[in-house]
């Protein structure tokens, strides 16, 4: 936004750790993020003039008479599956439907999550406009952190991402010389259950980002198996450092990545042993990876969200 000289704030609880940023606006009183979002940035923006609150991560105000919202999945939607807790799924689902009747215009990352949206609440495609996760361009990596030969699993305590079924085949793994790593996520908001665990896997909770690049470099493969995704970061960034990638065979992948990950069908055993055996053929090259960086870069992404608020 600074480069294109659009002026913006960064709105934040006042509670939160100041940041040197002078772009950042510190409003409000409530600690709980659900009442800061839901009560005083509405009655900010609402005073403002010809001010439009953009937000990036789903959630959104309901009160706010000028607002974008992204909506970047609808996980929370799926039918006969346990993968949030029953207080975030209820809030969802009475949340997102109303914030995307309301916002003035809707981004989402793919055209998967596009369709989704507007099949389960009837928005009008003219409302909407895809922007694609940008990559990170700084993908820093530290020291390696496992010796022995490995593949990496991400969200191990996300239960929509399907841990549980590697882990059941992770004797196939190990026939390979591998070591399977885990790498769990800091949120709350998944289905308590037990995380899937074996004796002979690496877990890692919350790691920083240089690490967690880390993790995915020196790994043999990522081994994405998902059930539902609305784009897939890992991948991403996982292709990007030239890491093979074993992934679920999901329509969003393959519209993101095309023929470059391993695709095994979605918990089958015998296409993922299948799949394990090709990644030491599997080479991510120069050219590659200099496609994703240009179709995902962040200032494409920039470029797609000011050229549709000139248009709104």
């Amino acid at each position: 936004m600074k480069r294109h000289h659009i002026p913006f704030e960064i709105l934040t609880p006042k509670l939160v750790r100041q940041s040197d940023d002078e772009q950042v606006k510190q409003i409000g009183f409530f600690r709980n993020n659900i009442l800061w979002e839901q009560v005083s940035l509405p009655f900010f923006i609402n005073k403002q003039k010809d001010a439009v609150l953009l937000n990036f991560c789903n959630s959104a105000p309901l009160l706010c008479k000028q607002q974008i919202v992204t909506i970047h999945d609808l996980a929370f939607e799926q039918k006969n599956v346990r993968w949030f807790s029953w207080a975030f799924k209820r809030w969802y689902r009475f949340l997102i439907p109303k914030i995307c009747r309301s916002s003035k215009w809707i981004f989402t990352v793919s055209d998967f999550s596009r369709t989704e949206i507007i099949n389960h609440y009837g928005i009008e495609e003219h409302k909407m406009s895809v922007v694609p996760n940008g990559l990170n361009p700084y993908l820093k990596v530290g020291a390696r952190e496992v010796v022995e030969d490995y593949v990496l699993i991400t969200g191990g305590n996300n239960p929509r991402k399907n841990a549980a079924f590697v882990i059941r085949h992770i004797s196939e793994i190990e026939a390979k010389g591998l070591k399977l790593v885990v790498l769990n996520t800091d949120d709350s908001v998944f289905y308590d259950e037990l995380k899937p665990l074996h004796p002979s896997a690496i877990y890692f909770d919350y790691v920083s980002e240089t690490r967690y690049y880390s993790l995915i470099k020196y790994s043999s493969a990522l081994i994405y198996p998902s059930l539902y995704e609305g784009f897939g970061i890992p991948i991403l960034e996982s292709l990007c450092l030239k890491t093979p990638v074993i992934c679920s065979d999901l329509q969003v992948f393959r519209e993101a990545f095309g023929e470059l990950p391993v695709y095994f069908k979605s918990n089958d055993g015998s296409e993922f042993k299948k799949a394990l055996e090709k990644i030491k053929t599997r080479v991510i090259s120069d050219s590659d990876v200099e496609k994703l960086q240009q179709k995902y870069s962040f200032d494409e992404s920039v470029s797609l969200i000011l050229n549709t608020l000139k248009n709104i």
